[in-house]
């Protein structure tokens, strides 16, 4: 029977084809890949060959007829889903040719079918076959674990941890991320407990075990064995990192931010140990701090461009415009992120009311997660400026890929048009979304104020009621619905149940604290009416309010009380036209 090796590429696996390669070619070097052998390979039926992968001699192999129809029956029945006839097929083989390739194989596939009594025989034999290979110990310590017996598993783990040994614990981190991949974390706890047990001393060794027992949920235990590993290695930044992790599982951020600070007095020059304390003070809200040690981190590592930014937009933070341009213009010097710093300096332009600068910026950026955003920022300068046409362009521009970016779209050129008065096109806008998605309630909402601007009460109602039934908790639209019906309609006592619902869910909300206000003043219970109004007031000084406020007021007959409450908000804001309009009608 004359055989093809070429004829055979075709249809067996990479591995198989490698097997029958490095098994039967006569070559002085070694194997490293199938181009190396293209053309070389002869049927030869005994040669010894070293496989780098493995790193082991491989056996003598006759390279018969039968063993190379039993590759192929193996494999092809591991295209088919029949496992077990793959496994038997490829472990028979690895006996009679004690090859390591074909039992790792073998062993691979019992794992990946969950067959745990046949893994741990293959993996047997493949530690037999190659006894310091690390993937077949790794291999036969799951076999044990899995089939119940983890005193077994020690013996191999052991025998990783003296092959990974080299002085930087690494050995322990592989361990304990093998037993990580166990569905029992808290099983193999128990079996990083007795390597520990054996290696007391070793701070890496509580390091793992902590590592591990987090992944379990066992936080007592990680905590106590995070708190020996720094007890004989009180430098080591990753187990200090660890012990902030643990501290974060109890969900207190102070203690969190606490333990930090005192790491970074102790260890003034780790970097990485100070950024991560920033970030904490920053998640903390307490920007001010992490601003300085930020600025630490710069005299250590000058010029990093993360480093940059970070100070750039604390500084946008805390209002300090001058050092904000100072960073972010060093950002963009480097590089690195240059589309990142030119958005974020458009928007300091934006707060020094600089709009040409701000779009010049914006205008520079060309790609990367804040392109969107530039021409969102974009449009609403030009909206500002009265060119809707170029807003609406910039928008229009734009290609996004999700129904959320989309949607984001269409209520911003819907406020845009509704800010401009344009409240017809505004409609367009939103009927064109709400047919994409019909039933979302933030278009809904936004429909519905539209259609309250355009006098048309019974859409604006309907999208409202449609809102409550889809989340009959939205305040929002509760607020809306009872005001727009005390305002625009007689059905007062309707518009006062929907607020009384409204407020509810929220009473400190000085917009539904106004809504009834309102809707108490048209049922005539002007005391109660005013002290709603009032306390809406307190809360935040709405010229609306005041206005609503200031009616009640004066039609109560306290009209130098309301002269007063005008006053206040006129200091405030002295163009709203709302305040200005009813104190044209009331004061003669």
């Amino acid at each position: 029977m004359t055989l093809s090796i070429k004829k055979f590429c075709l249809v067996v696996s990479p591995l198989v084809l490698s097997w029958i390669l490095t098994g039967c070619a006569v070559s002085p070097h070694q194997v490293n890949s199938l181009a190396e052998v293209s053309g070389s390979v002869t049927t030869s039926s005994k040669a010894r060959s070293v496989d780098v992968a493995y790193n082991v001699e491989l056996p003598l192999v006759a390279l018969t007829p039968n063993t190379l129809y039993k590759l192929l029956v193996a494999e092809t029945a591991l295209q088919r889903g029949h496992y077990a006839l793959g496994f038997s097929q490829y472990f028979g083989l690895a006996e009679r040719t004690r090859d390591p390739r074909l039992v790792a194989k073998a062993t691979r596939i019992a794992i990946f079918v969950r067959d745990h009594k046949r893994a741990l025989q293959a993996a047997k034999l493949w530690v037999d076959i190659d006894p310091t290979n690390l993937a077949a110990r790794q291999a036969i310590s799951a076999a044990y674990i899995r089939s119940g017996n983890p005193d077994a598993a020690q013996e191999h783990l052991e025998y990783i941890l003296v092959k990974e040994d080299d002085g930087d614990g690494q050995g322990f981190m592989l361990v304990a991320s093998l037993l990580s991949r166990e569905q029992s974390l808290q099983g193999v706890l128990s079996v990083m407990g007795r390597l520990v047990d054996a290696h007391q001393e070793s701070y890496s060794a509580w390091q793992a075990y902590a590592h591990l027992a987090l992944r379990a949920g066992a936080v007592e235990k990680a905590d106590a064995g995070i708190k020996r590993s720094l007890h004989l290695e009180p430098n080591n930044i990753s187990a200090i990192l660890l012990q902030m992790r643990i501290l974060q599982r109890s969900g207190d951020r102070v203690a969190v931010v606490e333990y930090l600070a005192q790491r970074v007095d102790d260890f003034p020059e780790m970097s990485a140990l100070r950024l991560t304390y920033a970030r904490q003070l920053v998640d903390a809200r307490d920007y001010d701090e992490a601003f300085k040690q930020y600025q630490v981190v710069m005299k250590q590592l000058p010029g990093d461009v993360d480093v940059l930014f970070a100070l750039g937009l604390l500084a946008l933070q805390l209002d300090r415009q001058d050092r904000a341009f100072d960073f972010l213009s060093q950002a963009k010097e480097t590089g690195l992120r240059n589309d990142d710093a030119r958005f974020y300096l458009g928007q300091l332009e934006e707060l020094r009311d600089n709009e040409a600068a701000a779009l010049e910026h914006y205008s520079d950026v060309v790609a990367g997660n804040n392109l969107i955003e530039s021409r969102v920022r974009q449009a609403m300068i030009k909206a500002r400026q009265g060119d809707l046409d170029a807003a609406q362009n910039y928008l229009h521009s734009l290609r996004v890929n999700t129904p959320t970016q989309r949607l984001r779209l269409f209520l911003i050129e819907g406020e845009i048009l509704r800010n401009a008065a344009r409240h017809q096109e505004a409609m367009a806008v939103f009927n064109r979304a709400l047919n994409e998605m019909p039933d979302d309630i933030q278009l809904l909402y936004a429909r519905a104020m539209a259609a309250e601007r355009l006098d048309q009460l019974d859409l604006a109602e309907r999208d409202l009621k449609r809102i409550i039934a889809l989340d009959e908790k939205n305040a929002d639209a509760l607020n809306a619905l009872g005001y727009t019906l005390a305002d625009r309609t007689d059905r007062y006592q309707e518009a006062h149940g929907y607020v009384k619902r409204a407020l509810a869910l929220r009473p400190n909300d000085h917009a539904i604290l106004d809504s009834m206000g309102w809707v108490l003043y048209r049922l005539g219970k002007y005391h109660d009416a005013i002290k709603m109004l009032r306390q809406s007031l307190e809360i935040r000084l709405d010229p609306e309010v005041a206005a609503h406020l200031g009616e009640v007021l004066w039609v109560s007959g306290e009209r130098e009380d309301a002269r007063e409450i005008w006053r206040q908000a006129l200091e405030v804001t002295p163009d709203d036209r709302r305040l200005l309009n009813i104190m044209e009608r009331f004061i003669k």
